[in-house]
């Protein structure tokens, strides 16, 4: 028997407890994109390339 392996995606826009000070990094744009359809659009054609089956998106 064969197991599946699920891929999932999960981005917050914002701060959060597993990237402390991310926020602050000079190379870090990712404030500047998050209202940015372009953006979210290439993000999924990016996981659809990746096999990846969902994404959850907190806002």
């Amino acid at each position: 028997m064969t197991k599946q392996i699920i891929l999932n995606l999960f981005d917050m826009a914002g701060a959060m407890h597993n990237s402390h000070g991310l926020w602050k990094h000079p190379q870090n744009k990712r404030h500047l994109y998050y209202n940015d359809l372009h953006y979210w659009i290439e993000l999924g054609k990016l996981l659809e390339k990746g096999k990846f089956d969902t994404i959850f998106l907190q806002m």
